[in-house]
């Protein structure tokens, strides 16, 4: 059998000086090759894991295309799985398939049918895939043992019992708290936006977001709602005792080998308190304007936008359409050490290195216009106000504006040209809004296609005309696989219309008597690409399709 350098080096992937200096690597750390020359970033784990495949005449499995039943995964027991780092993934005539990182761990081999007292059938998987994959399992496994813990709880008591704080702080056996981190774990594994928990006549209805849709995640009795909700209030300091007003909290959490923020809206309804969590993610990356998803041309607007020493500029789109994200980009290129720039959130999302942040606080009297005005006292270049919510907010920010400084705040508009009277609609003066306005950036998102399912799709006759695209031309449809849930979508990204504002529209807009229509029409001959023409450049790209563009260019 040749060695896995070898078979490396004669299929061309790495070079002799790279094989020679693994081995010596090798030497010294006593690690496999295959995982040194990965870590190196000279070969891909794709690309190790198919020589394996050759040289061991083992078949290597691409679990992200694979569907696999939980109650087959769950045959294997957790600590024999974490252990050897395994995963049952099938049956196949009475054996289990089971994709390993070593599968020629002959003794892994044994404690795993040992343990399952079946016959095993070896597969090669990258680590990661499996890992993600044990912990989809056994964390959708214990749902089921814990709901069974809790039922027989509740049948127990024959009543319902709202924990005192203490108790529930203090055991941390209790199977409610257990539930309430089992349900946490499996919408941070699943990387959702956000989680419901839904109170009804008769049950509750636990939900979570994924790329914008909502899934049930379970259904447990009603009885176990004052529960729920107590136990998520003391994890985000709210007051247990209060049912009938609308709280707002936050936990900072690590769950699942995340840090994770947490925001907690509880709203009282006619069957009980409702509870909507919002994750923020701490990812570490670096949100980079170059990767927001802007077309080329319209970059370049933004750029010169940002190049203005005052005036304002909006950034709009309904709640969940990643504004935050933009503008947390535009102040990255805007921080530098010769600038003061200063913010006015709520609450504050993402924390920028170099940048003054304020978390408005409303019950004390913090608001966006009492900020706003001690702010002006702090000496700002810059001023980013979360939300223009109110006239007195927009009229304050209107005149930072003119009086020079650069301010970037956000509206809730269908697009970017219906800004400019929402701002007139605030009570600022027309030509207040045309000596003030730099530009609009109207941003959605929309699901990206599944790149491994995706299917391709001739345009028709009948499509074309409604489309505007030529008859016959290739674009792709959602199909759904493994990898997607079965969605045919996998991840999102933002469309954009950029409108710039330049001398010519400043003085239309001044006058207060040019409609949308006509200051549209103005900007498209001046080249601005609406969100149908940056829509129909991603759906011709293969990126998503006409179905998720039009669901945000109704209208146009």
């Amino acid at each position: 059998m040749k060695k896995i350098g070898e078979l490396l080096y004669e299929a061309g992937y790495l070079t002799r000086n790279q094989l020679d200096m693994g081995l010596e690597e090798q030497l010294k750390t006593q690690k496999r090759l295959g995982e040194i020359l990965v870590e190196k970033g000279i070969i891909t784990e794709e690309i190790l894991l198919g020589a394996l495949e050759f040289q061991l005449g083992i078949p290597y499995m691409n679990l992200e295309q694979y569907n696999v039943d939980m109650n087959q995964a769950a045959i294997l027991p957790e600590h024999i799985a974490r252990r050897y780092i395994a995963s049952v993934v099938g049956i196949e005539a009475g054996k289990l398939i089971v994709a390993m990182k070593n599968p020629m761990d002959m003794i892994a081999r044994d404690d795993i049918e040992r343990s399952t007292k079946c016959e095993m059938l070896p597969r090669i998987a990258s680590e990661k895939s499996i890992c993600k994959l044990m912990n989809q399992t056994y964390v959708s496994t214990q749902t089921n043992n814990i709901m069974g813990q809790v039922e027989r709880q509740l049948q127990a008591e024959q009543k319902q019992v709202v924990y005192e704080e203490e108790g529930i702080e203090d055991t941390e056996d209790k199977p409610v708290i257990q539930f309430v981190n089992n349900i946490l774990q499996r919408c941070i594994l699943k990387h959702a936006s956000d989680v419901h928990i839904e109170p009804f006549e008769k049950d509750i209805r636990i939900r979570y977001r994924i790329d914008g849709q909502l899934y049930v995640l379970a259904r447990p009795p009603k009885e176990l709602l004052g529960r729920l909700t107590t136990r998520l209030k003391i994890l985000s300091g709210l007051n247990i005792a209060e049912k009938r007003l609308p709280q707002d909290g936050r936990i900072s959490k690590r769950i699942a080998d995340q840090q994770v923020d947490m925001r907690i809206s509880i709203l009282p309804t006619i069957y009980g308190e409702k509870t909507v969590i919002r994750f923020m993610y701490k990812t570490g990356e670096e949100i980079d304007l170059e990767h927001i998803g802007f077309y080329p041309s319209d970059y370049q607007k933004v750029m010169n936008m940002l190049k203005s020493p005052h005036g304002i500029i909006l950034l709009t789109g309904p709640t969940g359409s990643g504004k935050s994200t933009t503008l947390a980009a535009l102040l990255k290129v805007l921080n530098r050490d010769y600038v003061n720039i200063i913010t006015v959130e709520d609450p504050v999302e993402n924390r920028i290195e170099g940048i003054n942040q304020v978390a408005t606080h409303s019950k004390i009297g913090l608001t966006f216009a009492n900020v706003l005005r001690s702010i002006l006292r702090q000496d700002p270049d810059i001023i980013m106000i979360g939300e223009m919510r109110d006239s007195e907010t927009s009229t304050i920010a209107m005149r930072a504006a003119i009086t020079g400084h650069l301010v970037l705040s956000t509206l809730h508009t269908n697009d970017a040209v219906s800004s400019i009277p929402r701002l007139m609609d605030m009570g600022s003066e027309p030509y207040m809004v045309g000596a003030a306005i730099k530009g609009v950036i109207s941003q959605r998102l929309v699901r990206c296609l599944c790149q491994a399912c995706r299917k391709p799709h001739i345009v028709t006759k009948q499509e074309a005309s409604l489309y505007k695209i030529p008859v016959g031309t290739k674009i792709y449809e959602a199909k759904g696989c493994a990898s997607c849930n079965h969605t045919g979508y996998k991840g999102r990204m933002a469309v954009h219309e950029v409108l710039e504002v330049d001398n010519e529209l400043q003085e239309v807009i001044a006058t207060g008597r040019q409609s949308n229509e006509t200051i549209k029409e103005k900007a498209i001959k001046k080249g601005m690409r609406t969100l149908w023409d940056n829509g129909i450049e991603s759906v011709l790209s293969g990126q998503t399709t006409m179905t998720e563009i039009f669901k945000i260019t109704y209208e146009q």
